[in-house]
C-alpha cells in the first residue's frame, strides 16, 4: 500500500528505523528516552506525527513505518520478562510507554501493544513455549491473540476452533475479529482439544506462520471500525494447519485457565491506551481554552468554561490513579487481580469516554472537524477511545466478573492498615516480574484496596478532600452491605449492574487518595488541588453531591493545569515516579 498524500515515503521513514539506537536496558528511566525519540507530534518530522496520523486514519491505512521505527527503538522488549532475554521487570514500565505511545496515536499503540497480549500467556506457562515465543517477540514479529470467533461473542468456552493433538497438533477453525491476524508472524490459539464437556476441554496453541504450511491457512478481510481506522483488525482460517507437537502453550485443557490469568494482566495494560487518548485530548482543550477569545476574554476566563476544563481533568487524573493501581496490584496483590482487573479495566475507558463527552461541546463543532489547528485530532482520539472499551472484555463483562465477587467483596476480613497500602503505592520501588503463580480466578475477599478506603480517608484528617472523601466511604458501607444481599443470579438484573459500577466509583477513590498520599507532593498545594477535585467528581459521580458542588475544585484544577501548560507541563498524579528509581 502506497503512503497517503502528504505524507513521507515509507522507504525514508524506514531507513530512519534502521538508524535508531536502542537502549540497552528498558526501565522508568527509559520512558523519557522513549517520549524524546517519538518527537513532537506537531512537527512533520516527528516518528508519529498529528497530521500523519489523521492521514492514514482518513485512508484507514497501517502506521507501517511507524511501527518500523517503535520496532527499532525496541519497545518489544519491554514485553518479555527479564528471564527470558528481554527487559520487562515493574509492569508499568510498558504501560507507561504505551501511554506515550498512544497519546500521538491510539491505532499505533493498538497495532505494538497487542503482541504483549499475545505473548503473556507463555509468561504463565513458563516452559520452553516461553523461550519460543521471547525469540518471537524480541525480533519485533507481531504475535496476536486468537481468543474471539464470529457469532460467539465474549463466551470463550463456545470456542469452535478445534486442535487435535497428537504427535503433531492439527488446528482447524477460525479467528476473528483478532488484532494483527493478518501482519501478524505468530498468533496464541484458544482452540478445542477434548470433546468432553467443562472448561478443560479448551487448550492453547501458538502457531508461528514462518513454521506452518502457507496453504494451510487464508485470511478475512480487515474490518471497517469506527475508531483505531488503520489497525490489522482481520480474521484468520486454519485448514487443518500442523503445528509442531510442543507448541502447547501451557498443559493440555489449561487454556481457558491460562487466558483468564492472563486477562488479568493485560486488562490493566490497555488501559494505558486510553490515557493516552485522555492526555491528547485534555492538551487539545486546554490549548484551545488558552487561545480562544470571546468577548475579549480567553476562554480560560470564564468560571464555567475553568469548571468544565477542570472536571476533565479531573476525571483524566481519577483514570490515571487507577490505571497505576492496575499496575501495583499486579505486583503487591496479584491474587486479587480477577477482581482488580476487573475494576480498572471497566473504570478507566469508562472514565476517560465520559471525559470527551464532556468535552467534545467544550471544543464545539472543531472537535468533529479535521486541519483546524490540530484540534481534528480530537475526534480519533474520542473514536479510538471507544474501541478500548471492548478490549479484553467490555463494560458488560468487567461489571458481570465485579457481580461475581460480591460475594467475596461483602466477607468480612481483618482491617486493612493504610499505610502498608500507601508503601504498595510508592514510587521508590521498583518491581521485578509478577509472581503468576499468585494470580487466582477468584479472590477470598474481594481487594484490600477496597477495603482499605475508609483507613485511607482517616490519613487525609482535615484535609479539605476529606469531606467528599467521607461521604464516599460511608456509601462503600452501604454498597458492601447490598453486595452481601445481593441474589446469585445466572443473568445478572440492572440493579446489580448498577451496584457494581458504584463500587467501581469507590474503588476509584481509593486508587486516588492511594496515590496521591504516596506521591513525593503529598504535602503540597498541587496535591490538595488534585486530590479534592477528583474526590468531589467522583462524589457527584455517585450522587452523593449536586454537580454545582464539584465547580469550585474543578476550576481551581483548571488554573492549575493552565500554569503547568505554561511550563510545558502537565498535570500528574505521577509526577516524580519517573526519577523515583
Amino acid at each position: 500500500m502506497s503512503a497517503p498524500v502528504g505524507a513521507p515515503p515509507i522507504e525514508a521513514a524506514e531507513a530512519t528505523a534502521e538508524s535508531v539506537v536502542s537502549p540497552e536496558r528498558l526501565d522508568r528511566s527509559s520512558v523519557a528516552a522513549f517520549d524524546a525519540f517519538l518527537g513532537d507530534p506537531s512537527e512533520p518530522g516527528a516518528v508519529i506525527s498529528t497530521d500523519r496520523s489523521i492521514e492514514l486514519d482518513e485512508a484507514s491505512a497501517f502506521p507501517r513505518a511507524e511501527i518500523s521505527a517503535v520496532d527499532a527503538w525496541g519497545l518489544q522488549r519491554a514485553y518479555v520478562p527479564e528471564e527470558h532475554g528481554g527487559c520487562l521487570g515493574d509492569v508499568f514500565v510498558p504501560m507507561t510507554m504505551i501511554r506515550r505511545l498512544a497519546g500521538r496515536d491510539v491505532t499505533a499503540a493498538v497495532a505494538h501493544g497487542k503482541t504483549f497480549l499475545g505473548a503473556v500467556g507463555a509468561w504463565i506457562a513458563g516452559g520452553p513455549i516461553a523461550a519460543e515465543m521471547a525469540a518471537i517477540v524480541v525480533t519485533g514479529d507481531p504475535v496476536s491473540w486468537g481468543l474471539t470467533e464470529q457469532g460467539r461473542g465474549s463466551d470463550l468456552s463456545n470456542t469452535a476452533t478445534v486442535a487435535a493433538l497428537g504427535a503433531d497438533i492439527r488446528v482447524s477453525g477460525v479467528k476473528w475479529p483478532i488484532n494483527n491476524a493478518t501482519r501478524g508472524r505468530a498468533m496464541t490459539v484458544l482452540a478445542r482439544t477434548s470433546d468432553q464437556p467443562g472448561p478443560r476441554s479448551l487448550s492453547l496453541v501458538l502457531v508461528d506462520k514462518q513454521r506452518v504450511d502457507a496453504g494451510s491457512l487464508s485470511y478475512r478481510p480487515k474490518v471497517a471500525t469506527h475508531g483505531i481506522r488503520g489497525a490489522d483488525i482481520s480474521g484468520l482460517e486454519f485448514r487443518s494447519a500442523v503445528v509442531e507437537g510442543d507448541h502447547l502453550v501451557g498443559a493440555p485443557g489449561h487454556g481457558l485457565e491460562i487466558v483468564l490469568k492472563s486477562l488479568q494482566l493485560t486488562r490493566p495494560l490497555t488501559t494505558a491506551l486510553s490515557l493516552g487518548a485522555a492526555d491528547h485530548a485534555i492538551a487539545i482543550a486546554t490549548g484551545f481554552a488558552s487561545n480562544r477569545r470571546l468577548f475579549g476574554r480567553t476562554l480560560a476566563d470564564l468560571p464555567t468554561a475553568r469548571a468544565t476544563l477542570g472536571t476533565a481533568i479531573a476525571d483524566s487524573l481519577l483514570a490515571e490513579s487507577v490505571m497505576y493501581a492496575g499496575a501495583r496490584g499486579a505486583h503487591r496483590t496479584t491474587e486479587e487481580m480477577s477482581l482488580v482487573s476487573a475494576l480498572v479495566k471497566f473504570l478507566v475507558p469508562d472514565t476517560v469516554d465520559l471525559m470527551f463527552r464532556d468535552l467534545t461541546p467544550f471544543v464545539g463543532a472543531r472537535s468533529q472537524l479535521l486541519g483546524i489547528a490540530g484540534v481534528g485530532a480530537f475526534q480519533k482520539a474520542a473514536r479510538d477511545n471507544r474501541v478500548v472499551g471492548i478490549f479484553d472484555g467490555n463494560s458488560v463483562v468487567n461489571l458481570n466478573m465485579v457481580i461475581n465477587e460480591f460475594p467475596s467483596i461483602a466477607r468480612e476480613a481483618d482491617a486493612v492498615a493504610a499505610e502498608a497500602v500507601v508503601a504498595d503505592f510508592g514510587f521508590g520501588e521498583a518491581d521485578g516480574w509478577v509472581d503468576t503463580t499468585r494470580l487466582r480466578l477468584v479472590t477470598k475477599r474481594g481487594s484490600r484496596l477496597l477495603r482499605s478506603l475508609p483507613a485511607l480517608v482517616d490519613l487525609l484528617g482535615e484535609r479539605p478532600a476529606a469531606a467528599s472523601a467521607r461521604r464516599i466511604a460511608l456509601e462503600l458501607d452501604r454498597l458492601v452491605a447490598a453486595a452481601g444481599l445481593a441474589p446469585r443470579e445466572s443473568a445478572p438484573s440492572a440493579e446489580s449492574f448498577d451496584l457494581a459500577e458504584r463500587i467501581a466509583l469507590c474503588f476509584g477513590a481509593a486508587c486516588a487518595i492511594a496515590t496521591e498520599l504516596a506521591s513525593p507532593q503529598h504535602a503540597s498545594a498541587p496535591s490538595e488541588v488534585r486530590l479534592t477535585a477528583i474526590l468531589d467528581r467522583l462524589a457527584v459521580r455517585l450522587g452523593l453531591a449536586p454537580s454545582t458542588a464539584a465547580a469550585a475544585s474543578a476550576a481551581a484544577l483548571a488554573e492549575l493545569a493552565l500554569e503547568e501548560a505554561g511550563r510545558s507541563r502537565s498535570v500528574t498524579m505521577l509526577d516524580g515516579w519517573a526519577d523515583a528509581a
